[in-house]
């Protein structure tokens, strides 16, 4: 069975659409745990024109979308576990069709793409996902957030293993859950758009509070959570592993407007310093975060005995110098020193995607 978890609060216009594509799934074997997080409109009043065994509805006072969520994962009777958001919808074959991706043991969870849509209800965007391997993870979030749509993963109970949102957190506590689970088990993915996102101006994530935003992130930045970047050689006899971790961290948040973070990164690497190479690894890394991409690429090319790192930041400064070609040669180095070394790959799927991208599905093609 699966339990669907589903927090509101004040969304009248929406959660109704919302139950109903959920009660009306092709896959029936599910209870729909409902949360009513203080609301003071008409949601109340929506909620209980449903009449379906499933259902089970539980009031509680205002204490957040983390704290509704984790009322109804409490509740959770269910081998898998789904937490769909209020305003969105799920096509009439998303449990089944994802059920069918959670048949393999050692999946964890199972996720699929997401049609945008406005809050009238038009579509405006799509939003792909990507599966990626647990150790992997920690350096996607670093650098880009979740490589998943949070609202359309059906976890197996077992993966959760206890894990709850973080009440604290009051934007991206998803995805922090997700963190976790993530670097413990693997997912499969559904190239589907099974799921329907609305946006409109109440979503949680249009804060524009810099810290209410960043914070599922800054809990992530302690030392111990830095061994999580898989390309640093922990055992390396140099002993300057932390010292790199955290430059590559810095560079990493710098990129996603966290520059206050990478500041305060590249200040508790300057005691590492020891050598003039890593001294001028510290000033080309720093030149990336300052956009001089021109001194990255002289800082970087003081270095004589290169590793897989300043071959690939040296690639990165081409590649944003527009120098191809250059970018091209020092990834291919990158790999030929580290071959499981995912940022230079990644940058290759950039490059190639600069010049032009040829998607093996070209359906869309024909109606443009």
């Amino acid at each position: 069975m699966i339990s669907v978890v589903l927090a509101v609060y004040n969304n009248e216009s929406f959660v109704g659409e919302a139950i109903e594509s959920i009660l009306n799934q092709t896959f029936a074997d599910f209870e729909l745990i409902i949360i009513n997080d203080g609301s003071t409109d008409s949601t109340d009043e929506v909620i209980q024109s449903f009449d379906d065994k499933r259902i089970r509805y539980y009031k509680q006072e205002n204490k957040g979308v983390a704290a509704a969520k984790n009322a109804g994962m409490r509740l959770a009777k269910g081998d898998y576990i789904t937490i769909h958001d209020s305003d969105d919808v799920s096509l009439p074959n998303r449990f089944e069709r994802m059920m069918k991706g959670l048949e393999s043991n050692d999946i964890g969870f199972v996720h699929c793409d997401m049609l945008l849509m406005t809050e009238k209800g038009k579509p405006f965007g799509y939003w792909q996902s990507n599966n990626i391997f647990p150790e992997s993870m920690y350096t996607f979030f670093l650098n880009i957030g979740t490589p998943f749509n949070n609202p359309t993963i059906i976890f197996k109970k077992e993966a959760i293993n206890g894990l709850l949102h973080d009440e604290t957190v009051k934007v991206g506590s998803d995805t922090d859950l997700v963190l976790q689970i993530a670097r413990e088990c693997k997912s499969y993915h559904i190239a589907e758009p099974l799921y329907l996102y609305r946006r409109h101006q109440t979503n949680v994530t249009n804060n524009k509070d810099s810290e209410v935003l960043t914070r599922h992130v800054r809990k992530h930045l302690k030392d111990e959570d830095l061994n999580w970047i898989p390309a640093i050689d922990w055992n390396s006899p140099d002993g300057n592993a932390l010292f790199i971790a955290k430059l590559v961290a810095g560079v990493a948040l710098s990129r996603r407007w966290m520059l206050d973070d990478a500041i305060l990164l590249f200040r508790d690497a300057i005691p590492l310093i020891r050598n003039k190479r890593d001294r001028d690894f510290f000033e080309g890394m720093k030149a990336i975060v300052e956009k001089d991409y021109q001194r990255a690429v002289n800082m970087f090319s003081k270095i004589s005995e290169r590793t897989h790192h300043v071959e690939n930041y040296l690639g990165e400064a081409y590649l944003h110098l527009k120098k191809y070609d250059e970018a091209f040669l020092h990834f291919k180095k990158a790999l030929s020193f580290k071959p499981d070394y995912e940022e230079p790959i990644h940058n290759l799927r950039a490059l190639g995607l600069i010049k032009g991208l040829h998607a093996i599905d070209i359906r869309a093609n024909r109606y443009k």
